[in-house]
């Protein structure tokens, strides 16, 4: 994350075995990673959460992306040995992994649930007492919704009636509407990550631990070998078996419910040391494996930060300290979230400035044409796709009711942490890097730090939708972060149009299917059953916004502000002295959702690296990478089979999956709900028909 080399810190950006040929997309695997991300997204949202088994998405790169490319791994190393001709090579796993993350975050609580629950909402849910038609039906941009009438939206929240199809006509402009506004930030998120990534790899030399454990899991597979290479280490099995084992066994105590569950891996401790100040303690695996190429001086900033915020609020709500004039004073932990937003700019506005010498050659290049063609052409695309998305979401958001300035304003902001995280995800392998949902695009800053009370209303309701889980995402970001490891895998130089297809293929296939399976289970059972309380916040925010302005406050800037010069010096001290053991990224993120829950797991792969590097040096570390990829591999299929391993008859306490919470598909069940599904019984009654002809 600086200029100086960051292999100082982390070894695995120097030390590695040597690449095999350079991995290919294929025609195949294009088709096989789109029918691999409908299949996922049909059982997530048809199966899965008719069956109420809580969320695959709760990270940068979720469960809903690693278990399909974990369960491809295994059937590839079947194809090996039964049908060697039908094996996927390298390049086409690879390919299937990305294309299962670009989309990964869409279904569910990540995107989907939020954007339907919001989109049908107004109409169907306004009363005189919360006052949405009284207060927001002049300024709701109406052409972003789908049909008001009662035909649509009646039979969405109450499930359709007997005989009805689905209205789809009343869904295809809003269908049409966010997703051509996602393709283009998806576009802008493309173009933006190619213009800098040659300079995260030569200059700043990120690590791209979830880039690089890939790469591992599948070398070999384009030998002679049945097995990639990584699975003939006994390591790998060792740290398999340290997590499959417990969970295998957890298995088996569905069927006897006398037996004691083994929690180490699926529950957390939380220890309080005062009003509002605690720890909460929690081993997971596969944060253990994907954080063990993260270099130590940030994994040590992220847990060494964390105590310091968690005694920072315990001192605050002790004494009572806060921040604000009456009415929108702030305490505790929100002014450690106030901190952490002006910790988070700087490191954006950091990244920006520590590629200005790359910057100032690309647009050299662009300008006077000198160098490799190729190279100048590269750029000059990627400029010109950078300014046309941006011009078309600028455009698109004031076409929500924003004036053009807080149109651009918003974008920049939003621009901003969207880029920090890809890069910090790129840099880390910590996939639970999570600010808060109103710092994602800038709503602290607009309505907190300048002051809500200087939008109009038509501004405020737009840029509401525009803040809300509805626009592309909330906390776990789209396709941004799988961009930076796209381009880190395959050269997006040697395969232009193969890399761009990976990307524009999987998006809009994999949000046309979270729609269409999220909008048909709506109509099928009731939308108020999945989907209630998920829109009423966004515009009860808007009333209550409305109700309440607020005013820019001293004591805010100074919080925030406090928070950008923290940042900034620990990376005016790291940038001169090369000893200096800590990162800007520990402010940032010092008490975030990810950081509170997952601090103990990365302090444990720090302890376990410093003690590697300082006895056994980049040798020790290197043995040690396939006991960890073996733990998130073994962690990964033992919540898959945990999905199938209740009793069928039902018998045994209900199961308990990694996060703590209750569900158990069972396999005749999920037989069941399929047949349940309206186009299963459509097909059941051709045949019967057929038949009886």
């Amino acid at each position: 994350m600086s200029e100086r080399s960051s292999s100082v810190h982390s070894p695995a950006a120097t030390f590695h075995p040597p690449e095999e040929t350079a991995p290919r997309i294929t025609l195949r695997a294009l088709i096989l990673g789109t029918l691999t991300i409908a299949a996922m997204f049909y059982y997530i949202i048809q199966v899965a959460e008719r069956l109420g088994l809580g969320s695959y998405v709760h990270s940068q790169y979720p469960m809903a992306a690693f278990i399909p490319f974990v369960l491809w791994l295994f059937v590839n190393v079947a194809l090996k040995y039964l049908w060697p001709n039908l094996a996927l090579r390298r390049g086409e796993l690879l390919t299937i992994f990305i294309m299962t993350w670009v989309v990964g975050t869409i279904p569910q609580l990540g995107w989907m649930d939020y954007w339907l629950a919001i989109l049908a909402l107004p109409s169907y849910n306004a009363t005189p007492e919360n006052q949405y038609a009284e207060l927001l039906f002049d300024y709701l941009p109406w052409h972003v919704f789908p049909d008001a009438s009662s035909r649509v939206l009646n039979p969405f929240w109450q499930g359709l009636p007997e005989g009805m199809d689905i209205p789809w006509d009343g869904w295809v402009r809003p269908l049409f509407q966010w997703l051509s506004v996602s393709l283009a930030l998806v576009v802008f998120g493309f173009c933006l990550i190619a213009l800098f990534q040659r300079h995260w790899v030569e200059a700043e030399k990120l690590t791209f631990p979830l880039a690089q454990m890939p790469l591992d899991l599948t070398r070999g597979f384009d030998g002679p070998r049945r097995l990639p290479d990584l699975f003939c280490t006994p390591l790998f099995w060792l740290g398999f078996a340290a997590v499959f084992a417990p969970m295998l066994y957890n298995i088996g105590t569905y069927f006897n419910s006398s037996l004691p569950a083994i929690e180490l891996y699926l529950k957390y401790h939380y220890i309080e040391f005062g009003p509002g100040a605690g720890l909460l303690f929690r081993v997971v695996p596969l944060v253990l494996a994907l954080t063990y190429l993260c270099p130590v001086d940030i994994l040590g900033s992220l847990w060494v930060f964390h105590l310091l915020a968690v005694l920072k609020v315990g001192l605050m709500e002790r004494v009572g300290f806060s921040v604000g004039g009456a009415g929108q004073a702030i305490s505790g932990g929100f002014i450690i979230y106030m901190e952490s937003y002006g910790a988070t700019i700087f490191l954006a506005l950091w990244s920006f400035w520590l590629g200005r010498q790359h910057l100032r050659r690309v647009w050299h290049q662009v300008l006077t044409g000198a160098g490799d063609p190729r190279e100048v052409a590269h750029y000059r695309l990627v400029l010109a796709g950078l300014v046309l998305s941006a011009i078309y979401v600028v455009y698109w958001l004031v076409g929500l009711g924003m004036s053009l300035i807080l149109a651009l304003g918003s974008f920049v902001l939003m621009t901003l942490v969207y880029f920090v995280l890809a890069k910090l995800v790129a840099a880390t392998g910590f996939t639970y890097l999570l600010p808060r949902g109103v710092d994602m695009k800038g709503e602290t800053f607009i309505t907190v730090l300048i002051g809500s009370a200087y939008l109009p209303a038509r501004d405020m309701v737009a840029y509401k939708l525009f803040t809300s889980k509805a626009f592309f995402g909330y906390q776990q970001v789209p396709a941004w972060p799988a961009l930076t490891h796209l381009l880190r895998i395959f050269s997006l130089r040697q395969q232009p149009r193969w890399v761009s297809a990976v990307v524009f293929v999987a998006f809009p296939v994999g949000f046309l299917v979270a729609a269409w399976a999220a909008i048909d289970l709506a109509y099928d059972e009731g939308g108020a059953v999945f989907l209630s309380h998920k829109g009423d916040r966004a515009f009860n925010d808007m009333v209550h916004n409305m109700h309440n302005p607020r005013f820019p406050d001293l004591g805010y800037w100074g919080i925030w502000f406090s928070g950008f010069c923290e940042a900034a010096a620990i990376a005016f001290m790291r940038g001169r002295f090369h000893w200096f053991p800590l990162h800007p990224i520990g402010p940032a993120f010092q008490n975030t959702h990810g950081i509170q829950f997952y601090w103990f797991s990365l302090f444990l792969v720090w302890l376990v690296k410093v003690t590697l590097l300082h006895y056994g040096g980049a040798k020790a570390f290197r043995a040690g990478k396939p006991f960890f990829y073996g733990l998130g591999i073994g962690y990964v299929i033992g919540v898959t089979l945990s999905g199938a391993g209740r009793d069928p008859f039902g018998r045994g306490r209900p199961h308990l999956v990694p996060g703590g919470q209750s569900s158990g598909p069972r396999l005749v069940r999920i037989a069941i709900y399929w047949t349940r599904t309206r186009y299963v019984r459509d097909l059941i009654t051709v045949g019967k028909h057929s038949r009886s002809r």
